[in-house]
This record gives structure tokens, sequence and C-alpha cells, in this order.
């Protein structure tokens, strides 16, 4: 109802009014060069000297984007043509759609049907200062408590004008018959030219406003808007400003920002929301210099801290090594006097203990005297060694070993097994036989070879107390102690019953290391082991020991065998040479497999067969049996 009674009052003036050549409402496309945009706003003369742009600046804001614009040309082609004159990498050249209005009005935001216009009018300042100021204060001051006063900020300065006047001539006037202490300035005033309205009303409203530019330039608004409509417009505002300058003072800039930003659409003539909108982005912008400068510190503090502790460990790497070195030498020196000891005491008739060895105290020292005196003693034998072995419990080194036996930590109890098995001190055989079972592989081998080396009675019984597997590497330790110290060798057939393979597995390989022949017969069943290990190690074992009367059987079982067990029998065969294997290797050289090489081998090694065996498989036009039996006569003839 409000909008139709203003459309009425609209209507009846321009009947009643001369008409005017005014061109607002009307828009035209001129053509700009785009030199930025932006989400927020930003002052043009901050954004000329940050871009270092000489030409005047105008700002849209289009699709929620502050856009910033060098000229307005008529054409492409024109801005085109001056586009090089602007010093700003990217510019381009845009189609920009803008009302026409009266001379000095920039065009200043775009947005959801509502165009906001800056107009240049001429104003009468009475005051300027660097300081923010209530206008209140500077009308009271200047004795101007019945003028309206209104404050803007531009270029470090706060300025207070008063009037609104089209020409300079209105406000002289206006100035000396009112004898007001100030001066006549150019100002920009903002309005709104159109809103979110019908086309209809917002047209009536430009036409109605370009009428009454024509006859006066006092304030615009007075004519849009109704007095009820005014005082909520009014209401509408300070509540905004009154919620802005809350959230500022607890430092809620964002929120401040935007209630003033509200608060500038809501009436664009009004300077403080502005001046405070540049305020919050002048204490952000210290904000971020803040948290670089903060951030900066931070990074030179966390290098600095890096930098001391690369200091502090190159430092603490140099006192270790010079440490190292200092105790290596101390450590050359000790041994130099041990060894001396030790050789002075083994060439004594009297054979008196050495002072400087009894006297050796630390740990780490009666380590190096153990460590010398058992490696002396396994290079030595007779007389000597047992004179080093006696020189070994007087110094009470046996007591330090047994001491080592009884650690919780399992690498010391494993140096003290090693140790007590070397010396042949038999005192300790129960704690030994606890760890046969260790989960520590290390520790279960060297209670293994301690059980060799200190059970004189039965060296091997720890293979009948032997639960876990007993590996390739504890057997070869085993074998190989055997061999070096001279130990008797048992039956090993009678750990074949054993419920651990790995056991059985050690046992055959016993039984052909040691050449047990006796026990064959105890390793036939082992063929047919469901085991392909042990059954493969029993192939081995009966071959190794040239068991004829076990060719029947290797016949019989090559056949259910896989290709690897066939190819272990047909080497055992060949270290059997026997007449009764020709025709069954024969069936093996015909077909064409790759165990013709193994069948050609054993068969060469029979005497009735031999080189002429041989020479006649040479004349057969198979290729590849003549390249295996080429094979073997260059092994016969070598």
């Amino acid at each position: 109802m409000r909008y139709l009674t203003k459309i009425v009052f609209l209507f009846i003036v321009l009947l009643s009014c001369p008409k005017t050549d005014s061109v607002f409402g009307q828009e035209q496309r001129v053509y700009k060069i785009q030199v930025a945009s932006f989400p927020s706003e930003y002052s043009i003369g901050r954004v000329k000297s940050d871009l270092g742009v000489t030409d005047e600046l105008s700002m849209h804001l289009i699709k929620g984007r502050y856009k910033y614009f060098v000229g307005s040309f008529d054409s492409r082609a024109v801005a085109t043509a001056y586009l090089p004159n602007v010093p700003v990498k990217g510019a381009w050249v845009v189609p920009v759609m803008i009302p026409l209005v009266s001379q000095d009005v920039i065009i200043k935001e775009e947005l959801d049907n509502k165009t906001i216009i800056t107009e240049m009018v001429f104003r009468i300042q009475i005051a300027a200062d660097h300081k923010f100021v209530d206008p209140e204060v500077i009308k009271k001051e200047k004795g101007l408590q019945d003028y309206e006063v209104d404050q803007y900020f531009n270029k470090g300065w706060y300025k207070y004008n008063l009037g609104d006047f089209q020409t300079r001539a209105e406000a002289d006037s206006f100035l000396q018959a009112r004898s007001i202490n100030g001066w006549v300035v150019k100002a920009p005033i903002e309005r709104i030219v159109q809103d979110s309205i019908s086309d209809q009303v917002a047209t009536d409203r430009l036409a109605e406003a370009a009428f009454m530019d024509t006859i006066s330039g006092q304030i615009l608004h007075d004519s849009l808007k109704t007095a009820e409509g005014i005082q909520q417009i009014q209401q509408d505002y300070n509540g905004l400003i009154n919620a802005a300058d809350s959230a500022f003072s607890i430092g809620d800039f964002k929120t401040s920002k935007g209630y003033y930003s509200r608060a500038s659409v809501l009436d664009p003539s009004k300077n403080y929301p502005k001046q405070r909108i540049d305020e919050i982005r002048k204490l952000e912008d210290k904000q971020r210099v803040g948290k670089i400068s903060n951030n900066i510190k931070a990074l030179i503090i966390s290098v600095a801290v890096l930098i001391l502790l690369m200091i502090a460990v190159l430092v603490l790497i140099l006192f270790l090594r010079t440490r190292r070195k200092r105790q290596q030498k101390k450590t050359d020196i000790l041994k130099d006097d041990i060894q001396d000891s030790i050789t002075g005491y083994l060439f004594d008739e009297e054979s008196v203990k050495p002072e400087m060895l009894d006297r050796i105290s630390s740990p780490k020292d009666k380590q190096d005297l153990i460590d010398e005196i058992m490696q002396l003693y396994a290079n030595l034998s007779g007389e000597i060694s047992n004179k080093l072995r006696e020189l070994y419990i007087d110094l009470g080194l046996d007591n330090e070993a047994v001491t080592k036996t009884q650690s919780h930590q399992w690498h010391v109890r494993a140096k003290g097994f090693r140790e007590l098995a070397q010396m042949n001190i038999k005192t300790v055989n129960e704690e030994i036989e606890n760890c046969l079972n260790s989960d520590n592989d290390i520790l279960r081998m060297e209670a293994q070879l301690a059980m060799i080396r200190l059970n004189y009675e039965d060296p091997f019984s720890f293979l009948s107390k032997l639960q876990k597997p007993f590996t390739s590497w504890e057997q070869l330790h085993v074998y190989e102690m055997i061999t070096r110290h001279q130990i008797h060798v048992p039956e090993f057939s009678d750990w074949l019953n054993s419920m651990n393979d790995s056991i059985v597995i050690f046992c055959i390989r016993m039984i052909r290391a040691f050449k047990q022949s006796d026990n064959y017969k105890k390793l036939l069943p082992f063929l047919e082991h469901s085991k392909k290990e042990i059954r493969e190690e029993a192939i081995l074992t009966l071959g190794e020991l040239r068991i004829y009367e076990t060719l029947d059987i290797f016949r019989e079982r090559y056949i259910v065998e896989d290709q690897d067990a066939r190819v272990l029998i047909l080497q055992a065969m060949s270290k059997m040479p026997e007449d009764s294997n020709v025709d069954f290797l024969q069936g093996i050289l015909e077909p064409s497999n790759a165990l013709r090489l193994q069948a050609a081998e054993a068969l060469s090694r029979i005497e009735s067969f031999g080189v002429k065996g041989i020479e006649t498989i040479l004349r057969r036009s198979d290729d590849d049996l003549q390249a295996v039996a080429r094979h073997i006569l260059d092994s016969k003839t070598r």
C-alpha cells in the first residue's frame, strides 16, 4: 500500500512538472580494463598503490566479488588498444553495464537488483582529525546542534561535513548566510538508485530522484521514503551498529564487520560503519603481521634448538669416541700385561700365581682375562693346557662362569656355558640340562655343546631329552665338536625311534658320516617313511654305505617316488654298480626325460655295460641321448 501511494504521488509530480533530460534508470554498455578482484573490499587508493596504477580506478561489486577497473571505453577495440598502458600483468578487457547518471558519479556496487552509486557533491567541512571523534561532540563544539553532521575517513583523516549541494555556488551561499566556520569541499555520498522491488517501482523511484535533483540539492532520501520508513530504517541501522560495536569490543572482528557491512548497505550515507570496517581491516592486518612475526620467531627458535641439539649430539659423539679410544688403549695395555703374566706363569717351574692377575677385580678386566685364558687353552694341549686350567681355577674364574649360568640374561648364561665347557668344569650340569629346550636358539645350542663336553659318561644323552627341533646349524656344531675333540661316537641307531623327526634325521646323517653300516637294516623302514626328508636321508645313507641288498628296494621305490627322490636313488645305484641294474637303467635311458644323465652315469659304472654301452648310445639318432653319452665319455677319459 505504501509503495502504491508513492507511485501515485510520483506520477502526479511528473505530470505537473516540465520534462527534463534525466538519464537515471537507463543503462549503457561500456568496456573497462579489469586489474584486480577480491572477496573483500579494499580502498581504491590502496589497490592503486599496491598495483602501481596511475590511472583512476572504479570498483564494482559483481557476483559477490569486489572488482577494480581502469578506464571506461565505448568499444572493445579502444579498450584493447589502451590495455598496454596498464602496468598490471593479466589485466583484461570486460564489458560492464552501468546506469547513465549525472556527472561526477561513480558506480560503487551492483548486487541482487540493488545498485549503490557514489556521487560527488559539494559539502561544508567543519573539522578534520587523525583520530575518530563522535560527530555529536563536533556539533557541540561548533555550535551546530541544529544541523546533521556526517563523517567519513579519507587518506588518514576523519572529516566532518554538513549539507549536500549540487553546485559550489549553492554551498558558498549556504555558508555565508549562516556564518558557519568551515569551507566548501567536494565530497562523496552514496545512495541506492535501485532495490529489489519491481522494475516499474524502481524506474519510478529513479525518475522521482532525478526530478528532485533538479529542484533541490537537499537530502535525496527524504523524497524516496515516508517518515515511517525512515524511522524504521534508522531503528534497524542503530540496532546493527550496537550489535557491531558490542562484537568489536570483545574482539569478534568477523561478526562486527558483518554487522557494519549490513548497516552500511541499509544507510549508505553513513560513513561510520565504513570507517569501523577500515579499522577492523587494519587490526586484522596487524594480527596477520603479528602471526607472521610469531611464526618467524618460532621458526628461529626451532632452528636454534635444532642447531643446539646437533652441537650436543656432536659433542656427545666426540666424547664417546674419545672415551672408547681411551678405554681401548687401556684394554690393549691390560691384555699385553695379562699375556706377559700368563706366559711367565706357564714357563715358571714353581708355577706361582701371578699377583698382577690376582689383583684384577673389575668385571670388564676379568672378562678380558677369561678371554685370553680361553683362547690360549683352545690352542694348547698336554701339560701346558692342564697348567693353564689350574690357573683358571686358582684365580676363581670358574666361579665367575658359574655365576653367569644363573643370570637372567640369556647371552650371559650362554657365555657361562661356553666357558665351563671349554675349560672342562663339570659343576652345573643340571642348570645346563634345564636349558636344552630353551626357546632361545643360541642358548639351547650352547647347552647342547656343553652337555657333550661335560657329560663324560653319556655325552649324547641330551638327544633323548631334546623336544625342540634340532636345527641343521646345531647339528653341524655337534658334528664339528665330535671330530675336533675326538669325542666317543655312540651308536646313533639308538635314537632312530625318537619322536622328534629332527633327531631321527640327525642320527641317519651321523650313521652315514661315521659309516655305521651295521645299522643299515634299521634304516630300511625309513625308505617308506611318511616324511619326504627322512626318506631322502635314508636313500643317501644306504647308497653311501653301499648296501647292495637295498638295490631291489630302490628299484621298487623308484616307481612311487617323486623326481627328487628318483635322482637320489639313481645316484645311490651308481655307487653300487651291478649287472642287475642294466635293464632297469636302460629302461630309464630310452624315453626322453630329465633323469637320462643320472641313469647313464650309473650305467657307465657297471663293468658289463661300461664304455662300450655308452658308445652304442652314441650311434643312436637321438641327439639328446648322444649329448648325454658324450658327457659320460668325456668324464671317463679325463
